[in-house]
C-alpha cells in the first residue's frame, strides 16, 4: 500500500543568531492554517529576548497561505511595540512575493530579497 505523500510538505523552522541581538528565523515548507500557529510561537518567543533586528526567511516556503500572512502582520506589530526592527526576506520566491503583493501585507511590511548584514558590537 502506497501513501501519497503531502503536497507541501510541512513547515520547518530554524533559528540563528547571526550577531549579538539579532535573530534570523529561517522557514521552509507550507506556511498555511494547518502550521501559522507554530511560527507564530517561535516569532513571539524571539522577540520576547527584544532583540534589535528580526529577519523571517521565507525566501524557501513553498506556499504562503492567508494564515501565514496573518502571522507576518502580527509579527510586525509586535516588532513594533517592542521596538524591534522586523524583515522579511523573500528571495526570489514568486510565489512567497505575490502572496503578500495581493494581500497588501507588502505595504505594511518591510519586505526584501535579501538579508541585510547586522552590526556587530
Amino acid at each position: 500500500m502506497m501513501v501519497p505523500r503531502p503536497r507541501n510538505p510541512p513547515l520547518r523552522l530554524r533559528t540563528t543568531w547571526p550577531a549579538p541581538h539579532a535573530v534570523l528565523i529561517t522557514a521552509r515548507g507550507a506556511l498555511d492554517t494547518a502550521t501559522a500557529g507554530d511560527l507564530a510561537a517561535l516569532v513571539s518567543d524571539r522577540l520576547w529576548a527584544v532583540p534589535d533586528r528580526l529577519v523571517l526567511d521565507l525566501s524557501e516556503v513553498d506556499f504562503l497561505g492567508v494564515a501565514g500572512v496573518r502571522v507576518l502582520l502580527h509579527a510586525a506589530l509586535q516588532a513594533e511595540q517592542n521596538g524591534t526592527d522586523l524583515q522579511v526576506m523573500t528571495g526570489t520566491n514568486p510565489m512567497v512575493r505575490r502572496a503578500l503583493q495581493v494581500t497588501e501585507a507588502d505595504r505594511r511590511l518591510t519586505v526584501a530579497t535579501r538579508r541585510e548584514e547586522p552590526a556587530t558590537a
